[in-house]
């Protein structure tokens, strides 16, 4: 009779083996046929860029947005420039150009 330990124990390496199985173990260094038809471009994510490529694109559209949205906020709350209500000429500190 099989204890529940043992039981146990022979499941977990079973499904061990089914994980592992799953997962192949692939040489990185098949140049076969079926190896190269599997993948034909193995570093390509897109339609034309790798994957850092990628990565950095996206880096770079977050920085430039976030910088946007602060001027945007800028903008809603009326903080791009000095109030023109007041009688006395203001003068322009931000070193933008007044419109």
């Amino acid at each position: 009779m099989i204890t529940r330990a043992a039981f146990r124990s022979s499941c977990l390496i079973v499904a061990i083996g089914a994980i592992a199985g799953m997962n192949g173990c692939t040489n990185p260094n098949d140049v076969s046929f079926n190896a190269i038809k599997s993948d034909l471009t193995p570093h390509i994510m897109g339609l034309s860029e790798r994957d850092v490529d990628i990565q950095l694109n996206m880096a770079v559209v977050g920085n430039q947005n976030l910088r946007m949205f602060w001027g945007d906020l800028g903008r809603m709350w009326l903080f791009d420039r000095p109030s023109r209500l007041s009688p006395y000429d203001i003068i322009s500190t931000s070193g933008q150009p007044s419109q």
